[in-house]
């Protein structure tokens, strides 16, 4: 990055700062103070201080272009789209569309610091450290460790939307609906409902990193492994080598909520519901319980891998 003073990028301690007492924020000019401390307009909406960019609002309030893609509330960065409808600037990676950091790249193939932690190949958010060891900030919430991402709350704590499907308390993704709902993007694949892992598809069809360890076919969470490698975060539990799930705990000690079912101890699958007593997503096929496999259908219609040995069905 370019240096703003003594040699160094304004993250990194360069530039001139707010000279209200304990601020570290840039100045804004020509004043003496930063945006927060006296200089420029905030947004009018009530109780926010993000700064004007048109009509007296900020962009989360409509001081900015929207996507012009039907439903889509983000905010449009070249061409009249969001990011993930094609606007904004591309890698220049063959092959891939994600969006770009610096230097024409994204964050993937050199657009930005990796976390400084041994071994960690994840994006660096602050001091060096990725969010799992660190950095970025946490939510204000009274012990919660989980990453703000608006208004200093995580998405539980009431940071982002819900989806607006009676009784679900999943992240809205798009449109207003979680990914199971219908939100998020769907992989491109001929009849396949998941969610976009990388290229326009989902981790079935080829999407995502695949684990290094040969002839695994497995996504890869952390280190280039899958979790049945060694990859992804473990249970903090002593002695415990499950993945975590949420709070640093697996799913048998407190990482995910028990079924409401009087007595279950299962864990929760949707609607607050272990799969036996109605929670999971079901077989597409008309009249059939059973749970999904793959394409919304179940494993007897259809739905999940089928043996290769030739002649089996």
């Amino acid at each position: 990055m370019r240096a703003k003073s003594n040699g160094l990028y304004g993250g990194h301690g360069g530039g001139t700062r707010c000279q209200l007492d304990g601020c570290k924020r840039h100045r804004a000019q020509p004043k003496d103070f930063c945006f927060t401390h006296g200089v420029g307009t905030c947004c009018k909406f009530e109780d926010y201080e993000r700064q004007v960019l048109s009509k007296g609002l900020c962009y989360l309030h409509g001081g900015s272009k929207r996507c012009k893609v039907k439903g889509c509330e983000k905010r449009a960065k070249s061409n009249g789209l969001c990011c993930g409808h094609g606007g904004g600037t591309r890698c220049k990676f063959d092959g891939c569309e994600r969006q770009v950091l610096s230097k024409g790249l994204c964050y993937l193939h050199g657009g930005s610091k990796r976390c400084k932690i041994k071994d960690c190949e994840k994006r660096a958010k602050s001091n060096g450290l990725c969010c799992g060891h660190g950095g970025g900030t946490r939510c204000k919430f009274d012990g919660c460790e989980r990453q703000v991402l608006s208004k200093g709350l995580c998405y539980l704590h009431g940071g982002s939307k819900r989806c607006k499907v009676k009784g679900c308390e999943k992240r809205a993704k798009s449109n207003g609906l979680c990914c199971g709902h219908g939100g998020g993007t769907r992989c491109k694949f001929e009849g396949c409902e998941r969610q976009v892992a990388s290229k326009g598809l989902c981790c079935g069809h080829g999407g995502g990193a695949r684990c290094k360890v040969k002839d695994c076919e497995k996504r890869a969470q952390s280190n280039g492994l899958c979790c049945g490698h060694g990859g992804g975060t473990r249970c903090k539990f002593d002695g415990c080598e499950r993945q975590v799930l949420s709070k640093g705990l697996c799913y048998l000690h407190g990482g995910s909520k028990p079924c409401k079912a009087d007595g279950c101890e299962m864990r929760a699958k949707s609607n607050g519901l272990y799969g036996g007593h109605g929670g999971g997503t079901r077989c597409q096929l008309d009249g059939c319980k059973r749970h999904v496999a793959s394409k919304g259908l179940c494993c007897g219609h259809g739905g999940g891998a089928r043996c290769q040995l030739r002649g089996c069905g």
